[in-house]
């Protein structure tokens, strides 16, 4: 962390300033954001993003608080517990795996874990449990990291996996 920048949490609708959606800095005129897919700072003039977030949903950080948002990796994570459907978790039917998604400035990117290889891969279990015209949704219920990592432990017998 540099005293050269100014850090901003990026706090829009249903986010928080101790939970922001993104960690933002600038110098002068210079805006930079905190990729939460490889973890390095992007200037904005140079990547994919067009504009940094309305200065409305930017909430001013220190430097020492800059620094703990950018170490705590997992903050920046949400995950779920997937279930073949509604009708499944109510009949107390156990979750199939462990989805996430890193919402990040240059892409949003939802991940379910593929126990069989032992890896993340992309996933549309986020939009289709939210897509009305899906006929036969699944069921996504909200789990802390810790949550997560019990329930990959518990179905694939793994640990570790929601390391970042």
């Amino acid at each position: 962390m540099s005293e050269q920048y100014e850090y901003f949490a990026e706090v829009p609708e249903g986010y928080t300033a101790d939970r922001p959606d993104g960690l933002w800095r600038r110098a002068g005129e210079e805006w930079e954001y905190l990729s939460l897919l490889d973890w390095q700072w992007h200037n904005l003039a140079e990547s994919t993003v067009r504009n940094h977030p309305p200065v409305d949903e930017l909430e001013a950080v220190t430097v020492e608080r800059a620094a703990a948002l950018e170490a705590d990796r997992q903050g920046w994570v949400r995950y779920w517990a997937l279930y073949v459907d509604e009708e499944d978790h109510r009949e107390g039917e156990p979750a199939t795996t462990v989805v996430r998604r890193r919402s990040s400035p240059e892409q949003e990117l939802d991940e379910s874990y593929r126990g069989s290889k032992g890896i993340w891969g992309p996933t549309g279990a986020v939009a289709e449990s939210r897509d009305p015209r899906t006929s036969n949704p699944p069921y996504l219920e909200a789990v802390s990291a810790e949550r997560a990592e019990e329930l990959l432990q518990e179905i694939h017998g793994v640990t570790g996996a929601t390391e970042l």
